[in-house]
């Protein structure tokens, strides 16, 4: 799986991380002109942190919670889809409650033993994971965690898991996205569903947020040329409908076979001021230019 060539260290530095829920600044001390003030590094080491082993790949994606247990501090979530906890290659996610000082208070693991957590399997890879903010509206910033290489409905097709927690890290409830949800993605075996993913806050104006997800070896217009699910949420987790980006999308990406449009999706916010959340997407094999 790609995530072996496209990682290459299993620590965390924390530079520019700015995060939009407090306005806050928690791990690096960052000037207006983009100097760093200074820069804490969050591993297996430091008291407080993470509980790793060889090939966890933590860091794989890193995404803001916000204030999750109230304490005044931004939080974050931070995925290690190579995590053998509970079977090879499950993945984990390790939510760290922050210190104003960018030190970690205390961590907890999530991974397939965690009450009310994902259902995994041998190489599914959980632990591509974004907030989608308080999608049930209990007051509590909510996760969505994908694992590309979830075997449901086909080999290594991908699901995403929208997680609904509680303020102490642990999870409330939790929904499963994956080729057989009503109304969600259609998805074919190896498209690894669930790589890249984002929140696009409320892209219709329903009032719920939305999700973008990536399947970087979709193999629609061509072969592993990638694709981004628009998935519209309900507040409960499931979806009330699911547009599809590819390279035959008007005014979309213009994709050639091997690009894995798709490996990464973030939101940009509204970019051009229609009013309308915009999108990123990477192209990790594109060939432009070389």
């Amino acid at each position: 799986m790609l995530t072996k060539k496209f990682v290459i260290s299993l620590f965390f530095l924390i530079f520019l991380l700015i995060f939009p829920f407090q306005n806050k600044m928690l791990a690096a001390g960052v000037v207006g002109d983009g100097s760093i003030d200074s820069t804490v590094t969050i591993d297996d080491r430091i008291t407080n942190g993470p509980t790793l082993s060889d090939d966890d790949y933590y860091t794989i994606s890193v995404t803001s919670i916000g204030d999750l247990d109230g304490d005044g501090v931004s939080d974050i979530a931070v995925g290690a889809d190579g995590d053998d906890g509970t079977g090879t290659d499950q993945g984990a996610v390790h939510i760290h409650f922050l210190n104003t000082d960018g030190s970690v208070d205390s961590t907890v693991e999530i991974n397939g033993s965690t009450t009310n957590g994902p259902t995994l399997s041998d190489n599914d890879y959980y632990g591509h994971v974004t907030s989608i903010g308080d999608l049930d509206g209990d007051g509590v910033s909510d996760l969505a965690v994908g694992a590309p290489g979830d075997d449901t409905g086909g080999d290594t097709r991908g699901a995403v898991y929208i997680h609904f927690m509680n303020t102490d890290g642990s999870i409330d409830s939790t929904v499963k996205i994956d080729d057989t949800t009503t109304n969600g993605p259609v998805l074919s075996d190896e498209d690894f569903y669930g790589f890249g993913i984002a929140s696009i806050g409320d892209l219709n104006g329903d009032g719920v947020s939305d999700l973008a997800v990536g399947a970087y070896d979709d193999d629609g217009g061509g072969t592993s040329r990638g694709a981004v699910h628009i998935h519209f949420m309900n507040t409960d987790g499931s979806i009330d409908s699911t547009v599809e980006i590819n390279g035959s999308t008007t005014n979309g990406p213009t994709l050639s076979d091997g690009d894995f449009y798709g490996i990464s999706v973030a939101s940009i916010g509204d970019l051009d001021g229609d009013g309308v959340s915009d999108l990123a997407v990477g192209a990790a094999s594109g060939d432009s230019g070389g």
